[in-house]
């Protein structure tokens, strides 16, 4: 597949994305590995429900875990992105249904008008322009713990139709800004595509899917990712490492990872790039160059590409294309 042309000409502005609401079988739990180890800020917790948000947030919520009872890893209810207005929303509306995709208004807890439906590989999204407000902890610098994040940037999913993604995101007017391709070919293995100025809010790659393969808070330092780590070495959770520091080829960040007591996947990063001007052309990685992933040229493990959370109900779907990502274990093989 081509690099598509960006639409500039939609009728409803896709700022950023917005929120991530996933399932918890222990709401203390999940609340003591994102507020105590990691330093998010707390801002609803009853039996039912936890919202967790960022230093430099001010809505009421980017992170939404919700009671299940489910025996087994958590899933997935719903990607959120913002509009600019409600005015948008209405107009996506009528958009969405016109060609075919079943959009409505929803009812949520501390959003305003929410537009509902499924993108065009089975992701649960959602839309809305406000949210409840409150002041953030921006200059509250006592406040500041863990991983001093700062706010929620983007998040990957595993996906089974890769081009199909792209192109349903491109008609939306989401830019692509990196890519990876299978070597030698047009053929594509991830696209980043963004709205807001950097080079992602959604990563789509190829895989069983569609399955969240992790969710990612920007952090302004480097050096508050090596203590979000110390942090949770101090608190007895080292294990939940799930990728050890480094940076991407893609994007630039410093990266690192960790997985939660329900398996959902979180990457604390800094320091990838703006992408602003339309003709900043969208570049590209072969599939079998390992710097992709990690810079200094080792690549991931095979689980950290391989576990993700399923999204409620949807069913997984095998990998139109052929083809797999270079591993550690297959590095180290090669040595």
């Amino acid at each position: 597949m081509s690099i598509l042309e960006p639409n500039l000409s939609i009728p409803f502005n896709i700022t950023r994305l917005s929120h991530v609401v996933l399932t918890s079988r222990d709401l203390d739990k999940t609340r003591y590995f994102y507020e105590t180890g990691l330093g998010f800020e707390v801002t609803q917790h009853d039996d039912s429900m936890l919202c967790l948000r960022a230093i430099e947030e001010t809505g009421h919520h980017s992170l939404v875990f919700e009671k299940t009872e489910v025996v087994g890893p958590g899933v997935v209810r719903r990607i959120g992105y913002r509009m600019f207005s409600d005015d948008d929303l209405k107009r996506a509306h009528e958009f969405f249904n016109a060609r075919g995709d079943k959009a409505e208004f929803v009812t949520r807890p501390y959003q305003g008008l929410t537009l509902q439906l499924t993108d065009g590989v089975g992701v649960p999204i959602e839309f809305c322009a406000t949210m409840d407000q409150s002041e953030n902890r921006m200059q509250r610098f006592h406040t500041h713990a863990g991983g001093k994040l700062a706010f929620l940037d983007h998040i990957q999913i595993a996906c089974h139709d890769v081009a199909g993604a792209y192109q349903w995101y491109n008609d939306l007017g989401f830019r692509l800004t990196e890519y990876t391709a299978k070597d030698g070919t047009n053929e594509m293995w991830g696209v980043w595509l963004k709205r807001k100025n950097n080079t992602q809010d959604v990563v789509f790659g190829n895989g069983p899917g569609p399955r969240l393969h992790h969710f990612a808070y920007h952090t302004p330092e480097i050096s508050s990712i090596i203590h979000a780590a110390d942090v949770m070495a101090s608190l007895g959770l080292a294990d939940t490492m799930d990728r050890a520091p480094g940076r991407h080829g893609i994007g630039n960040a410093f990266f690192i990872y960790f997985c939660d007591p329900d398996g959902h996947r979180i990457e604390i990063f800094s320091s990838h790039y703006n992408v602003i001007d339309i003709d900043h052309a969208p570049k590209r990685w072969e599939l079998s160059d390992t710097r992709r992933s990690q810079l200094w040229g080792f690549p991931a493990p095979k689980k950290w590409f391989m576990e993700a959370s399923e999204f409620e109900g949807v069913p997984v779907q095998a990998p139109l294309m052929d083809a797999a990502p270079v591993t550690l274990e297959d590095f180290l093989a090669s040595w």
